[in-house]
């Protein structure tokens, strides 16, 4: 009887590891899936830009030179491109320069204490052109709620 339960306790963590568990050996890893959002941090301002999915891996992001940036009132700022098109222009100032900003185009997008952001879009973006509601709901503040905007 001792041999029989001695041989039994030898033999079973080799039993054991003969079988895999099922679904867990010779499965390919998932593919990695592609960005689905974009985002655009504006550590300066204080703001993060969220845009649809429809724009991850088709925009870019351009800083803009400080020449641009004198001659718009702004402090900060940055394009939005599609290839060589332009879809969406985003300039950040603090609010005694709001007039520079509108005079030079712009409109203002959204607000945060004594920061405000102002928007130039172009004339046609295609189907990555952003709606109303989605440029409304864009600028996230920090410390601000998620989807809340500040005007």
């Amino acid at each position: 009887m001792k041999t029989v339960v001695l041989a039994l306790l030898l033999g079973l963590p080799t039993i054991a590891a003969a079988t895999p568990p099922p679904g867990t050996h010779g499965q390919p890893a998932p593919a990695p899936e592609p960005m689905k959002r974009f985002v655009w941090r504006d550590e300066a301002a204080g703001y993060t830009f969220v845009a649809p999915p429809r724009w991850a891996g088709k925009v870019r992001a351009v800083p803009l030179e400080s020449a641009e940036l004198s001659r718009s009132g702004a402090t900060t700022g940055v394009r939005f491109m599609a290839g060589s098109k332009t879809l969406l222009v985003l300039l950040a100032t603090d609010e005694s320069r709001m007039q520079a900003l509108t005079a030079t185009g712009g409109s203002e997008l959204s607000r945060h204490g004594d920061h405000v952001v102002a928007v130039k879009t172009a004339e046609d973006g295609g189907d990555l052109a952003l709606t109303n509601e989605e440029l409304a709901s864009a600028v996230q503040w920090d410390g601000g709620a998620n989807g809340t905007v500040s005007r």
